[in-house]
């Protein structure tokens, strides 16, 4: 199931209440993080474009859609609640986007892979022990990786807007 599938779920389950809930602060986070996804994986693109192998950016987009710590424990409360019957929508939504952010850092996965595999190669073309001929078949190899890297990153990119462009449209008033 993808996160676009696992969201309109989730807003169709909510029903009418998901016109209240569109300036929750849970939906609210959500799109900013959606959003902050789209940014950072625009930004690795332009490094790449830019010459770099993309390690500055590595960490961000290696640690995108993941629970922070502090709201960890309001989600927990709000499992905690629509399993026992007596959550709001609000619970049911919190609880809701739980599996929509695993959807959406397993799609994350493989392009962090890549990434994390361009810049491994990056650093074998600087290795001194590899000779000349080492060191060009190693930037061929990264660059070859880096393409692929651009191609899955535009796909998730594009998948990110969509997700984004459903938040907007089941969430809008009416």
């Amino acid at each position: 199931m993808s996160a676009a599938t696992a969201l309109s779920s989730l807003l169709e389950s909510l029903g009418d209440a998901r016109r209240t809930l569109r300036n929750d602060p849970a939906m609210t986070a959500f799109a900013a993080l959606v959003q902050e996804g789209v940014d950072a994986w625009e930004a690795a693109l332009a490094a790449i474009d830019g010459g770099a192998d993309g390690a500055a950016h590595l960490d961000v987009v290696s640690r995108l859609f993941t629970v922070d710590p502090h709201s960890t424990k309001d989600i927990h409360t709000a499992e905690d609640m629509v399993r026992l019957g007596v959550g709001t929508p609000s619970h049911r939504l919190m609880a809701g986007l739980v599996p929509v952010r695993r959807e959406l850092a397993k799609a994350n996965g493989p392009a962090v892979s890549l990434l994390r595999r361009a810049v491994a190669l990056g650093k074998r073309t600087q290795s001194r022990w590899r000779g000349s001929t080492g060191r060009e078949a190693a930037r061929v190899d990264r660059d070859l990786k880096l393409e692929e890297v651009r191609v899955a990153v535009k796909h998730l990119v594009e998948d990110l807007r969509a997700l984004l462009d459903t938040v907007r449209e089941q969430s809008r008033p009416v």
